[in-house]
């Protein structure tokens, strides 16, 4: 694999491409494949060490499936990338905004919802609950 061999600028071209393909697809967004990209992409900005770009491709994700297609209420393959994108960004130490992402998730798949047990999780609402300014 490209990965493998160490070629990760070129396993990342051909990862930005499929999703540009999957996003300017005329039959609309397919929702599995993206995820499927999307989290591909996203391990492998992880692995080159790149936070802003990996917090890029969430984002880009976010964006393209949950923004435009808000009808689409239960989409288990957008709340798994969004569970992945919550649990970057819990490891970056924003609990609360990682809190705010889980959420959304398990707005799109209630079978997420037992994520909100984790301890990183309940940390987070118990530290909201006691103060609701603070930002995390």
């Amino acid at each position: 694999s490209l990965i493998k061999s160490g070629k990760l600028d070129h396993a990342e071209s051909l990862y930005r491409r499929i999703i540009h393909e999957i996003q300017t697809d005329e039959d609309g967004c397919d929702h599995a494949r993206l995820a499927v990209s999307t989290l591909l992409l996203a391990l492998l900005k992880q692995r080159m060490n790149d936070v802003k770009g990996t917090r890029s491709v969430f984002l880009n994700f976010f964006r393209t499936t949950v923004m435009e297609y808000p009808n689409d209420k239960e989409c288990a393959c957008s709340a798994k990338v969004l569970q992945a994108y919550a649990l970057f960004e819990m490891k970056r130490g924003h609990g609360r905004k990682s809190l705010e992402i889980v959420e959304r998730a398990v707005e799109l798949d209630e079978d997420l919802r037992p994520v909100l047990a984790w301890k990183q999780f309940r940390e987070v609402m118990k530290s909201a609950a006691r103060d609701p300014a603070a930002a995390g």
